[in-house]
């Protein structure tokens, strides 16, 4: 009994651990909402009105979140009496913000659950404990996107699969039903989890409650996410070019950072940076799992392997590689390390110690390192207190197309006080292009960079942009006549260290510290020699 409680103490305290971590600043914006899913699914729940506008018109995602978001955003507005929880997109969005938020820290108990079964409650505590810190998981409990609910999902549908294999009851097929069909209902991708109650059917099968458990799920994603067959054709309009975007059929602007990426080297490499050190011997673990899985024909291990090696091997080959693809795989890596050390714990106790310490210290820094982005203010907001400090109004100011503008709304201040231009850097190089830059350049007072989006991929394909790459380089050399006046960055940083996160994958930094960059036009170039210094 005593045994008992203390477990019990120890997960509510891992749990409000995760939470806070979680819950910390989630307007670190300021309403501004600055992920662009987040904008998409705002936009989406202010089409909704109950019960005679069902249609998000916006498919990317299944209807299940934005019902549920304006489904709160109703009980917010009737609670405070203010219409903005209903059309304004920041107010949603700090909604689906706290409701993310909060199944991602249920989300750690569910892990615990999951982990036990796997690994027995001791190591399946100190998954939990990981899990509550990574920043791979704290980050993007942090925006209102639909990986959230996939992890959520996915750890779930794994445990119920597992209770599935033990008892063939009409009670855990329906539960399994019905958690598939609200996974579904979330985004089209959670079709994966499929291969979790495929591989839960080998040993025990049931064919009648297998079919019955697949038309409930359907009945469950009809109800939630209605107008994918309501509305097909756009549904598959929708998906036609999501599959393009993803597979790189269609190579849109916001994509070409994965030009010349290693599918599956790209992903791992980046999961250093959502887990830290745990991605290496998680990864290691999942691999030595798969293979004891197989010989001893353990078939827990291999229903709690199949969603995240289907899905790796999946989505793993996607020309399109944002960090984010990769989410719902983390709770499973970090339960592979606990099985890890579990396993070197039998062979040399001395190196368990080492491993489990230097496991659990590097966790400890990265995360509180992480966490220190939302305790200082978004580096956009910094930039924009600076510009209405510094620039006087009605000066000339270029922006970039494909990026968030500068300067933000910030109380009285607003962009519309200063000429702007928001340069297109993403149209093909030529001499028309040549031409235009130099147009603009000598027009403008100010050069704002937002963020690496464009450089940090541009500058990298200079065989396809020769022109633009090679304004960029000058201008950071200041070979264009603008001066750099002013920095701002928001690295993870703890106990004076600071982590240079320049390498992630764009993603992780772009949306919640960018590094900005504030140029002004000393030199006073003329457009002739403009055009000469770009060519």
């Amino acid at each position: 009994m005593k045994k008992r409680l203390k477990n019990n103490w120890l997960i509510l305290i891992i749990v409000m651990v995760g939470g806070f971590f979680r819950f910390y600043n989630l307007d670190w914006d300021l309403g501004h909402y600055f992920h662009p899913d987040e904008r998409n699914i705002a936009v989406a729940v202010t089409r909704i009105h109950f019960l005679d506008q069902l249609n998000p018109k916006f498919f990317a995602y299944g209807g299940l979140t934005v019902y549920l978001y304006r489904a709160l955003a109703e009980l917010v507005s009737a609670i405070s009496g203010k219409e903005k929880w209903l059309m304004e997109w920041g107010a949603i969005n700090l909604i689906g913000r706290y409701t993310t938020a909060l199944i991602s820290t249920i989300t750690l108990i569910i892990i615990y659950k999951l982990g036990n079964r796997v690994l027995g409650k001791k190591y399946a505590l100190l998954a939990t404990f990981w899990a509550a810190i990574v920043p791979g998981l704290v980050q993007i409990a942090h925006y209102d996107i639909t990986e959230n609910w996939l992890i959520f999902w996915g750890v779930l549908i794994t445990l119920l699969a597992l209770k599935l294999s033990k008892n063939i009851s009409w009670k855990n097929y329906l539960w399994l039903g019905i958690a598939l069909g609200l996974a579904v209902a979330t985004k089209i991708t959670a079709l994966a989890f499929l291969s979790v109650v495929g591989v839960s059917q080998i040993k025990g099968r049931s064919w009648m409650k297998l079919g019955v458990m697949l038309v409930v799920a359907g009945m469950v994603f009809c109800v939630f996410s209605p107008y994918t067959f309501l509305d097909w054709a756009e549904f598959s309009k929708s998906m036609n070019y999501e599959n393009g975007v993803v597979s790189g059929k269609y190579k849109v602007v916001y994509v070409l950072q994965f030009e010349k990426t290693i599918p599956y080297l790209f992903q791992l490499k980046n999961s250093l940076w959502q887990l830290g050190g745990i991605a290496i011997l998680g990864g290691l673990g999942i691999i030595i799992m798969l293979i004891w899985a197989i010989k001893k024909k353990k078939w827990e291990y291999l229903i709690f392997l199949s969603f995240p090696l289907a899905y790796f091997g999946y989505v793993g080959m996607w020309y399109t590689k944002f960090i984010r693809y990769m989410s719902p795989l983390l709770p499973f890596m970090i339960i592979g390390e606990a099985w890890m050390l579990k396993i070197i714990r039998r062979r040399s106790l001395t190196g368990y110690r080492i491993l489990l310490v230097v496991s659990v210290g590097i966790t400890i820094f990265w995360g509180l390192a992480f966490l220190r982005i939302y305790q200082k203010p978004q580096t956009r907001v910094l930039a924009s207190e600076w510009i209405y400090q510094n620039v006087a109004m009605g000066s000339k100011i270029i922006t970039e197309h494909w990026d968030d503008g500068l300067p933000i709304p910030l109380g009285m201040n607003n962009p519309g006080q200063y000429e702007s231009v928001s340069l297109t850097v993403w149209e093909p190089d030529n001499e028309q292009k040549a031409k235009y830059l130099a147009t603009e350049l000598e027009w403008a007072d100010y050069i704002f960079i937002n963020s690496r989006r464009n450089y940090g991929v541009i500058s990298k394909l200079p065989q396809r942009y020769p022109i633009t790459a090679k304004y960029y380089q000058r201008l950071f050399k200041g070979e264009l006549g603008y001066q750099k006046v002013a920095e701002f960055s928001s690295y993870p940083t703890f106990l004076g260290i600071i982590i240079n996160d320049d390498l992630s994958e764009e993603t992780f930094q772009v949306i919640d510290h960018p590094k900005i960059y504030l140029y002004k036009n000393m030199g006073r170039f003329s457009q002739q020699e403009l055009e000469e210094l770009v060519r």
